[in-house]
């Protein structure tokens, strides 16, 4: 099973970018951290049949696997994805993501402490967008799981 969660775009940004990624790997489970009602009504978000929550406390039990920079601005991955060892399925894992891997913070994780801050390796020092993130992790994911 692959659950996601991501805090809802700001103003629609990149919501054009989450309906292709999303509907190309479609999670089992999708979470956005964010109202509803300010969620637009056509998306995938609700094909998806999304669960909006406050913040991250409110996730389901399962190992919480964070993704987050190398160069973090808050929080500071410290697992490679090129040598994590994703979790299996039984397990229950949820991918978070911030709005981009730099600025992911505390206040999204709603006091939950991550089993893995995962960063992915870029050649510059330079952030990326969670759509972005999410689709080399989903990718990574399916190549070493099957």
């Amino acid at each position: 099973m692959l659950s996601i969660c991501l805090p809802l775009p700001r103003d629609g940004q990149y919501q054009t970018q989450w309906d292709y990624i999303l509907s190309s790997f479609p999670p089992d489970a999708l979470y956005v951290i964010g109202d509803e009602a300010d969620a637009p009504t056509t998306n995938v978000f609700a094909t998806l049949a999304a669960t909006y929550i406050a913040d991250g406390s409110e996730l389901p039990a399962g190992k919480l696997i964070v993704l987050a920079a190398d160069n973090g601005r808050y929080i500071i991955g410290d697992e490679n994805l090129t040598t994590f060892i994703h979790p299996p399925s039984l397990l229950d894992p949820i991918y978070l993501f911030g709005h981009d891997t730099r600025w992911l913070d505390d206040e999204v994780l709603g006091g939950r402490v991550p089993d893995h801050k995962v960063f992915i390796p870029t050649a510059t020092t330079d952030d990326l967008w969670s759509w972005q993130a999410y689709s080399i992790v989903a990718w990574d994911r399916r190549m070493k799981l099957g």
